[in-house]
């Protein structure tokens, strides 16, 4: 075994190292205030981020995506990457990965090694869960991370925007996104405030509730529609299940999610354990006692309801428009 993790930990060195022979940006993170005295090259822009100052190259061909977050935020500005998580970028398009040939480099936790082995010029995460190995990844090419949450995803997406020289594109995409918000509100009209759109997401063991603070809660309320009470405090939010923008439901409280509609989406990793997970709901004794159920207004959706940016955004919002306005 120790002879196995050696060779690997040399394997992963030698590529760190090769990658570094390439890539000569990688110290310019955090670069004291006398290096910026110095001209900068035109092939390279100092980017600030949230582990201090990198030179970027300006035109980057070889872009890794170590999170889902920053993925979805290079792809919705037409960045082609050549690395990224594999699961989160299916779950918003599975044709991604297919059509534009991404590698999978795994996610919590990343695989390094497979991140050097693309040799990339411009590695973007967040510090949620790369912020110890930056040091390393910075070795590999210039690496950015930025802080994300879900109330802040916009900030996270024009953030990202600038470190691929693609702010004005990122400001496109918002303002199609607000203007698909007033269409919707416009079409709407009266039945906005009077219905009533709630989301659940079962898992194996636990049903789970979003606040107005977690990702799709944020949409809802710029979409303007009503929500349940059980979904617009977050007094009931704990810390383990991420703060206070969800909390686990009580079965015997599952009559908290009624509504005129209701959104649900069985988080996992496969089709056979959500079908399980939907009949274990299906069986629930409150289930059937349920109005949305009663009058068939239940909608299966899938995992960007949960997170995390600029094209999750817009699924929910096609969502909206197929089910409460009956538009595809």
């Amino acid at each position: 075994m120790y002879r196995v993790l050696r060779v690997s930990l040399i394997s992963l060195l030698t590529l760190v190292l090769i990658s570094s022979c390439t890539y000569p940006f990688r110290k310019a993170a955090t670069p004291h205030r006398g290096s910026l005295e110095k001209p900068i090259s035109a092939t390279v822009r100092l980017v600030k981020h949230a582990m201090g100052e990198t030179l970027v190259p300006v035109n980057a061909k070889r872009i890794v995506a170590l999170d889902p977050f920053l993925a979805e935020d290079a792809l919705a500005l037409g960045v082609k990457l050549v690395g990224a998580p594999q699961k989160t970028l299916s779950e918003l398009q599975p044709c991604y990965n297919q059509c534009l040939n991404i590698k999978d480099i795994g996610w919590r936790p990343t695989n390094i090694e497979r991140v050097a082995a693309l040799k990339p010029d411009l590695i973007l995460g967040s510090t949620i869960d790369n912020k110890e190995t930056y040091k390393l990844l910075s070795h590999i090419a210039p690496t950015v991370l930025y802080k994300y949450s879900f109330e802040e995803w916009k900030d996270t997406f024009l953030q990202a925007a600038n470190a691929l020289g693609k702010t004005e594109s990122a400001q496109i995409v918002l303002a199609k996104y607000n203007a698909r918000l007033a269409q919707f509100k416009a079409k709407m009209g009266s039945k906005l405030q009077k219905t009533i759109v709630s989301f659940l997401s079962p898992r194996p063991e636990i049903m789970v509730v979003f606040t107005k603070k977690s990702f799709s809660g944020l949409i809802l309320k710029e979409a303007g529609v009503a929500r349940p009470t059980s979904q617009m405090s977050d007094k009931e939010a704990t810390p383990g299940k991420g703060g206070n923008i969800a909390y686990n439901l009580s079965r015997e409280l599952l009559v908290d999610v009624d509504g005129d509609v209701l959104f649900v989406s069985p988080t996992s990793t496969t089709n056979t354990t959500s079908q399980r997970v939907l009949q274990k709901l299906r069986s629930e004794p409150l289930w059937s006692k349920l109005k949305v159920v009663q009058q068939g207004k239940v909608y299966l959706v899938r995992d960007y309801w949960i997170c995390c940016g600029s094209i999750a955004a817009n699924r929910v919002l096609d969502d909206l428009f197929k089910y409460l306005l009956n538009q595809s």
